[in-house]
């Protein structure tokens, strides 16, 4: 059995508390993180904690960054997030991203991302969101990024599951529809139709969440 190292730089955090008020039925929210992993890998977990989380009033986060070794690696980034007079906004703004791990199951020997940002924002009338990639490598997507736009890894042999998918600016609205809207720079699904438990998981880049009130 493959013993696997995670690794992952210290994050230093600053947070401005306000004052509580009283309680609203739908106060306007937002969230970002650099990302984080979810993974079984030969059987074992092999996790990334969320990095640079930030959430609240008004709140700033950084990291150095952090890893799966020899799978995938974060380097450093920052998040801001932000509620002023009824808006939302959050923002991540992350460094190299490298996915080396999809090459043992017959991927791509690695996927990367120069450097990134992703946006939102969110008032009474709705929200919006914008997304940024540096240089790619690996795989290719059109520019501008569509929503949910999907690359599928395939697998080795003729008619085996895919590998992976890779879902590029992917986009979730709350249903009912009320304006809020999560995003992802990119959303990685390991082997997601199987076979095996051994192999499977999430890795999450550059998430926002904004919501208005």
């Amino acid at each position: 059995m493959t013993t696997r190292r995670v690794f992952a730089g210290l994050a230093a955090v600053a947070v401005v508390l306000s004052t509580a008020a009283p309680a609203r039925a739908a106060a306007p929210v937002a969230r970002a993180s650099l990302g984080s992993a979810d993974l079984v890998l030969d059987g074992e977990p092999a996790t990334i904690e969320t990095l640079a989380p930030c959430a609240g009033e008004v709140e700033d986060a950084t990291t150095e960054g952090g890893g799966i070794e020899g799978f995938a690696e974060f380097e450093a980034g920052d998040t801001t997030c932000e509620v002023d007079q009824g808006v939302a906004s959050a923002s991540v703004t992350g460094g190299r991203f490298r996915l080396a791990g999809l090459a043992q199951y017959g991927g791509p020997e690695l996927i990367r991302i120069a450097d990134f940002t992703a946006t939102c924002e969110s008032t009474e009338t709705g929200s919006r969101s914008r997304v940024r990639l540096g240089e790619l490598s690996g795989v290719t997507v059109p520019s501008p990024i569509p929503p949910n736009y999907l690359v599928t890894i395939p697998g080795s042999e003729p008619d085996a599951p895919p590998i992976a998918t890779l879902t590029f600016n992917e986009k979730t609205l709350t249903e009912p529809t009320d304006g809020a809207m999560t995003v992802n720079l990119l959303h990685v699904r390991l082997f997601p139709d199987g076979p095996t438990e051994q192999v499977t998981g999430d890795i999450v880049v550059g998430t926002v969440t904004c919501s208005p009130s």
